[in-house]
């Protein structure tokens, strides 16, 4: 069996030679024998210097740099050899000059136990590293997401030292054996990196240099997620600019709610159709992505899935957002400094049968789920429906964590009203949720606000309530109480019984009456559709805080989801 050590330093270093590095400072040791041998396959094509001393070697690496203009890369053992390496490291951070530093280090089995030759090597060099990752202790037969990380871990670590101009450390935990075993005979991956642009006022160059004869003739899709738009200045930019891209190259957009890009000319209704065999979409090549990672898990488990000749990032400000380590391009476009304009030498796409197939597939999934919460029993996705359908123009929409802003983006549809949608979506935590609300109504005085929470995430932050009287903010507050943790109730963990119950659903009873009433909300119970959507309307129009409780049962409401879903596919098989 391969040695898992080798499989992961070969599978690193292969990416970083591939990605341009020539120049490595070696130290003596034993644990980082996996990197070194990793870095001999490449011998006749990089420059490899050994030296007795760490602290030697890191100072004659920041020469090399110097002299270069390029990064240098550091490797050594672990333990207190690492340690060595900061004077110098300190000097390339005051300086500006990039390194690279890679450290073995023990497992973490390992870490704290007072093994020997063991430190602390965490973040070992504090605030003078511009990035800093703890590789992924190696495993037998890794999937081939972990192997996919470690190359991409390589080129951002790469050209995080180019553009910061800085010092990267990488430590990498490693098990005994560190010799290679005697199949370890993997071929030395060649394969491109992930191309980069230079952060620029407008990178829309940088993209329409990639809309290339190959690609254009790829069947192709266009994913805005959370946060692509943040505000009227980006949107007023960026939906045409959006639109002309998708104009150019013949790609339907699918876009988050929270992207704050939906409307009339977006595929609003894919996380209930995008699973459908009749979607077909097994067969793209091509993803232009922008803003978060997806919410959606169906498309979630396509991007994990997709056979993608280009997935290129668009990135505001040079963030990170690949979680299944896919990227092939990773561009740097601010929101608001492109353009319509940008696009005015790319001539329209031909008709494509592809965009004109998913619209028809968005269309049908959209009257179905417009007819099913029309005449079928109310429950919470049915309550985002209406939300969307009332909110005045100019509004502010908040969606909770968990379910709320999961129902908000498969059943809030499109529209063109113009209103804003926000979620903490960064770490998605339930925490905070009710003040981060009425924080964003406090900076939009005077414009109607709405938030949409889960009874957990309403329990959490109810001393964020108060703030809604003492800082003057009216608000409408939709609580779907589902009483108590109802998306696990969408995890396979449901099944295992009493712990399910015991431990991850944990029924409250609470009365949040007594809660609007603590705080001077009026407090509306309103458990059907006719009921809350009076209530809504009254709520939004007027002055007073209001919290209108929608009571609902969870595996009902999966239920209902799920019903919908299947006809949505049933439609889709009927038709297409």
């Amino acid at each position: 069996m391969p040695n898992p050590n080798t499989i992961y330093a070969n599978t690193f270093i292969d990416a970083l030679v591939a990605a341009g590095l020539t120049r490595f400072c070696l130290s003596p040791g034993s644990r980082h024998t996996p990197l070194v041998l990793a870095l001999a396959r490449h011998r006749d094509r990089i420059e490899i210097s050994s030296h007795l001393d760490e602290r030697s070697a890191a100072f004659f690496a920041l020469g090399l740099a110097i002299g270069s203009g390029e990064p240098a890369a550091l490797i050594c053992t672990s333990g207190s050899a690492a340690a060595n390496f900061f004077p110098a490291l300190i000097e390339a951070h005051q300086s500006r000059i990039p390194l690279l530093v890679l450290t073995a280090d023990r497992p973490h089995e390992l870490r704290g136990s007072g093994a020997n030759q063991t430190i602390d090597q965490i973040k070992l060099y504090g605030d003078y590293i511009d990035f800093f990752a703890d590789a992924p202790l190696p495993e037998p037969d890794p999937p081939p997401i972990v192997l996919r990380h470690l190359r991409a871990l390589a080129f951002r670590a790469l050209n995080t030292a180019k553009r910061a101009a800085g010092v990267v450390h990488i430590n990498f935990p490693f098990r005994k054996p560190f010799e290679p075993a005697v199949d370890d005979n993997m071929e030395i991956d060649h394969s491109p990196p992930i191309q980069f642009s230079a952060p620029r006022a407008n990178g829309s160059a940088d993209l329409a240099a990639l809309l290339t004869d190959d690609l254009l003739k790829r069947r192709g899709l266009i994913y805005c997620g959370h946060g692509a738009c943040r505000g009227n200045a980006e949107l007023q930019s960026l939906l045409p600019w959006a639109q002309g891209l998708a104009l150019s190259v013949g790609y339907p957009i699918f876009a988050e709610f929270t992207s704050n890009l939906r409307s009339g000319v977006t595929i609003s209704a894919y996380e209930s159709f995008m699973s459908a065999p009749e979607a077909d979409l097994s067969q793209v090549e091509v993803l232009i992505r922008f803003g978060a990672p997806p919410l959606s898990k169906p498309m979630a488990d396509f991007l994990a899935n997709a056979n993608l000749a280009y997935h290129i990032y668009c990135s505001r400000a040079g963030e990170w957002a690949d979680d299944t380590h896919s990227l092939t391009h990773h561009l740097t476009i601010d929101p608001a400094a492109v353009s319509y304009h940008d696009w005015h030498d790319f001539p329209p796409a031909p008709s494509s049968d592809w965009r004109s197939h998913i619209v028809r597939c968005d269309q049908i999934a959209g009257k179905v789920i417009a007819d099913e919460i029309a005449k079928g029993d109310y429950f919470d996705g049915a309550a985002l429906y209406d939300v969307v359908d009332l909110l005045p123009p100019d509004a502010a929409l908040f969606g909770g964590n968990s379910l709320p802003v999961r129902h908000l983006d498969q059943f809030g549809g499109s529209t063109n009203k113009p209103f804003f949608a926000w979620a903490n979506r960064g770490a998605s935590g339930i925490d905070g949720n009710v003040s981060t609300a009425l924080g964003i109504g406090a900076a939009r005085r005077g414009k109607p606000l709405v938030a949409v929470l889960g009874d957990i995430t309403l329990y959490h932050d109810l001393n964020g309530l108060l703030a809604a009287r003492r800082c003057h903010i009216p608000v409408t507050i939709v609580l779907l109480n589902n009483n108590g943790g109802g998306i696990f109730q969408r995890l396979p963990i449901r099944d295992f019984e009493p712990h399910f119950h015991d431990y991850f659903i944990t029924p409250h009873g609470l009365d949040f009456a007594h809660a609007a009433a603590l705080y001077g909300l009026e407090y509306i119970r309103a458990d059907d559709r006719a009921s809350f959507r009076a209530a809504f309307r009254r709520s939004v129009r007027g002055k007073q805080s209001t919290l209108i409780e929608v009571r609902t049962d969870a595996i009902a409401d999966l239920q209902r989801r799920a019903d919908i879903m299947a006809k949505v596919q049933e439609q889709l098989k009927k038709v297409m």
